[in-house]
């Protein structure tokens, strides 16, 4: 049955996000829609309502709500029975997002089989991968199965000296070991027990001797298809392979037009629009999540031969704030959100 207003739950993790984020999406205005922020502990179950943040006549105020029609998640951990039991209630898939944490390893595993050409080879971690891929591609990038900002990333690089050289966020080294046996040891240590991938480098162009990459955001849209919200470059700080630590985030023709002449710069457009709709495809489809946006990072190699890097079941909005004319990346959760509430569902 159809109401004037949707209502929208958007749920984050702690409570001193609730306001940040909500004024975000306020200020797209979009007014066939009531929202409010709330966190899982703010769920009442046994009420039946949650306490929500909202605000009301330009004051911001904590409410006791019933449950809303549709929910997005904005939480980056979560238990999946926590959404089994909010959909019992408001209805199955008027939550999306239902996992914002992606596995590395499967997220690969999924891709690779569409997309074998722009993967680089990427192997769960273990003494004897490393060595034998270290060996194979000199550089190597290690990440865990669960992460996000380049947190724990470690870049490795095997001299034609036969030194290896690894570390965090920049090109110059923290560890230096003389052979492989000693590379496998160190490294052991400082992963430990976490599950980590291997993957890969790939030997990309700079930008006035700076790293970059490309990002492409994907969200549904009002009509509840996939599309391309907008594609951005990080330009990380000299001497940083990490991305995330960036020193300025443009638009990505602003980077390719600096590399590539205008029909090429076309054509890669192109090629990251399929790879990256494919992608959100297969990532709701093959793994089975209700997903309403991700973002898919790439990099170019010297030849200008795209690669999938990884999938971000979370995309960090903060990235385009300073992008002039970016509301839709705000917007777009809402318009999906606006349309699953004017569709029914099975309870």
């Amino acid at each position: 049955m159809k109401t004037k207003f949707s209502s929208i739950g958007i749920m984050v993790n702690k409570g001193n996000e609730r306001k940040y984020v909500l004024k975000k999406y306020l200020d797209c205005n979009m007014k066939s829609i009531k929202m409010f922020c709330f966190t899982p502990s703010d769920v009442d179950w046994e009420r039946k309502s949650i306490i929500g943040y909202h605000r009301v006549n330009r004051r911001w105020i904590m409410s006791r709500f019933p449950f809303p029609q549709v929910v997005y998640n904005r939480c980056y951990t979560l238990n999946p029975s926590f959404i089994e039991r909010l959909e019992k209630v408001i209805g199955i898939n008027k939550c999306f997002n239902h996992i914002n944490q992606f596995n590395k390893y499967e997220t690969y595993q999924k891709l690779n089989e569409w997309f074998v050409h722009h993967l680089p080879e990427t192997v769960p971690f273990d003494k004897e991968n490393a060595a034998r891929l270290l060996k194979i591609h000199k550089v190597l990038y290690l990440k865990p199965f669960y992460g996000h900002s380049g947190i724990g990333v470690y870049r490795v690089e095997l001299k034609n000296s036969g030194e290896i050289q690894f570390g965090h966020n920049h090109f110059l080294p923290e560890y230096l070991v003389g052979d492989i046996l000693q590379f496998q040891v160190r490294i052991q240590e400082l992963l430990g027990s976490t599950p980590y991938i291997i993957q890969k480098g790939i030997n990309t162009p700079k930008i006035n001797d700076k790293n970059f990459d490309i990002r492409v955001l994907v969200q549904k849209n009002m009509k509840g298809l996939w599309s391309v919200t907008n594609v951005v470059s990080r330009i990380a700080h000299r001497g940083y392979f990490n991305t995330s630590i960036c020193e300025k985030v443009c638009l990505s023709e602003e980077v390719l037009n600096f590399f590539y002449p205008p029909g090429m710069v076309n054509a890669i457009f192109q090629s990251i629009y399929d790879l990256s709709l494919r992608s959100a495809e297969i990532m709701e489809l093959h793994a089975g999540y209700h997903l309403g946006e991700l973002s898919v990072d790439f990099a170019l190699d010297n030849v200008g031969h795209i690669w999938i890097i990884e999938v971000n079941g979370k995309p960090q909005k903060d990235l385009y704030d300073k992008i002039r004319e970016q509301k839709n990346v705000y917007k777009r959760p809402l318009q999906y959100a606006h349309f699953l509430s004017r569709h029914e569902s099975i309870r």
